[in-house]
């Protein structure tokens, strides 16, 4: 049992981060399971390194918060490799090809940008640094060190109920390999530990903002998903993340 939950771990790292694992591991049903059960685990991952480098530099040096936002949205992006971000640029240029849902597909499958897909990315990133800029000086640095781990709760989560838009490619496999009683249970303590923590250091307004932001945005988005794809990929999980970051961090600019 330890040594399965290891392997997922050590998976979740693998597909998820750019943290080389250098071992073979199986991907069988008990190892998928463990990886999304511990995926959060990357996220809590990022969210320490950026609170601790905003700590850090708040106490050793006189940089401005523009400055510091931009230099944490690089090591979440280095610390992805940019995954999450090729996936959206991806997803924009597939929607906003306004093509059926094959063509779109085939769109999503193109290794190439396009037009609509650079500045999808180009808002997320420029927006993703406006916002830590307003909230590094301002907001508990545990509700900003949450978002990463909530994102990949509904990340777990998305990937237990949403329908594979195509019965190829990883996403596909690893949905069909999950074991979902184990992986929603294990979602619902990561859950519960993430609510009870906001609740006692950042209050109940925080708490519950993150829960029902977070609970809204993913039915929102499988549905969007469901109208416009027919299920989900990869790229659109991957979306996903960089969406629910940013959306979450927005949040956050109501309690300042």
């Amino acid at each position: 049992m330890a040594n399965r939950t290891l392997e997922g771990l050590l998976l979740a790292f693998q597909f998820f981060s750019s943290i080389p694992v250098h071992q073979e591991i199986p991907v069988k049903k008990p190892q998928v399971t463990a990886m999304y059960s511990l995926l959060p685990i990357v996220g809590l991952m990022m969210g320490t390194m950026i609170s601790v480098v905003t700590w850090f530099i708040y106490h050793t040096a006189d940089v401005g918060s523009l400055t510091l936002a931009f230099l944490l949205t690089f090591l979440l992006w280095a610390f992805t490799g940019g995954l999450h971000l090729d996936g959206l640029a991806d997803t924009g240029d597939a929607y906003f090809s306004y093509q059926n849902r094959d063509k779109r597909l085939e769109i999503m499958g193109d290794p190439r940008i396009g037009a609509f897909g650079a500045m999808v990315l180009v808002f997320a990133i420029v927006g993703k640094i406006i916002v830590l800029a307003e909230l590094v000086s301002s907001v508990s640095l545990l509700a900003i060190a949450a978002v990463p781990v909530v994102s990949r709760i509904g990340l777990s989560v998305l990937s237990l109920f949403a329908k594979p838009a195509k019965t190829n490619g990883l996403a596909a496999y690893f949905q069909r390999l999950i074991d979902r009683r184990t992986t929603l249970s294990a979602m619902f303590a990561w859950s519960l530990a993430m609510l009870l923590a906001l609740w006692a250091i950042c209050g109940w307004a925080v708490a519950l903002a993150f829960l029902l932001v977070a609970i809204i945005a993913t039915i929102g988005y499988k549905k969007w998903c469901d109208k416009n794809f027919g299920g989900v990929t990869g790229d659109l999980l991957g979306a996903y993340v960089e969406g629910m970051e940013l959306v979450l961090w927005g949040m956050l600019l109501f309690f300042i």
